[in-house]
C-alpha cells in the first residue's frame, strides 16, 4: 500500500508542477486545533515552500484572551528555522510593509471587520490632519493600512464556516473546505487542494 501511495503522490506532484501554483495561500483554524497541531502546520509550510508558494497566512480563531507575549511564544513554536519571515498580527501592530520573499503571516484573534475598521480609523486621522483630502480617497488608500497586503489566491478551511479574516483581501479568493480536520490532513490532501485550485476558472468577479 505504501508503494502505491508513493506512486500516486509522484503522479500528483507532476500534475501540480505543470500547472499554476497559488502565490498566496490562507488557512483557517480554531485555537485548540492550531495549538494541538502546530507540528502539522510546520509541515504544511514546508509543502508550500516545495511547490513555490510565496506567502502563507494562518488565521487562528482565539476563543479566550491571550497575551501578546504568549502569542509570541506560540509563533516561535511554529517557526523553528530561519528560512522564512514570520509576521505576527494580533490587532495592536502598525501597518506592515509588503511581504518580501517567502513569508508566513500568523493572524491570531484579529478578524477582518476589525482590520478594516482599524484601517479606516488610521485613514481618518490623516484626513483630520489635512494630510488627505476625503474626495481623493481611493481603495489603495485603505489597503495601505491593512495588515496583509497581498490577496490570498486560495483559502483552505477545515469545517463549513466562512472565515472572518482578510475580508477585504479575499473577495476574489478561491475557497476550499476540507472534509477532514487538520490533524488528519496529509500531503496527498494538500496536493489535491492545489489540483482542485488549478482546475478552477478564476473570474475575479467578472
Amino acid at each position: 500500500m505504501d508503494f502505491i501511495r508513493k506512486l500516486y503522490e509522484k503522479k500528483l506532484e507532476k500534475q501540480i508542477i505543470s500547472g499554476k501554483i497559488p502565490d498566496h495561500i490562507m488557512i483557517v483554524a480554531d485555537e485548540i486545533e492550531f495549538l494541538e497541531n502546530i507540528s502539522k502546520f510546520r509541515v504544511f509550510i514546508n509543502w508550500c515552500k516545495k511547490f513555490g508558494v510565496n506567502e502563507i497566512t494562518i488565521c487562528v480563531h482565539i476563543l479566550h484572551p491571550v497575551s501578546h507575549k504568549m502569542l509570541e511564544k506560540i509563533a516561535s513554536r511554529l517557526k523553528k528555522d530561519d528560512n522564512y519571515k514570520l509576521r505576527l498580527f494580533t490587532g495592536s501592530e502598525k501597518s506592515s510593509e509588503k511581504a518580501e520573499g517567502f513569508t508566513v503571516n500568523l493572524i491570531a484573534g484579529y478578524g477582518g471587520r476589525a482590520e478594516i475598521t482599524d484601517a479606516v480609523r488610521k485613514l481618518a486621522k490623516l484626513v483630520e490632519r489635512s494630510e488627505v483630502n476625503p474626495e481623493d480617497i481611493i481603495e489603495e488608500d485603505i489597503e495601505r493600512f491593512l495588515s496583509v497586503k497581498e490577496p490570498p489566491d486560495l483559502i483552505m478551511r477545515a469545517g463549513e464556516e466562512i472565515p472572518d479574516f482578510l475580508i477585504w483581501q479575499s473577495i476574489y479568493s478561491e475557497l476550499y473546505f476540507l472534509d477532514i480536520d487538520w490533524k488528519s490532513f496529509r500531503y496527498v490532501d494538500f496536493m489535491r487542494c492545489i489540483r482542485d485550485y488549478q482546475r478552477r476558472e478564476r473570474r475575479y468577479g467578472k
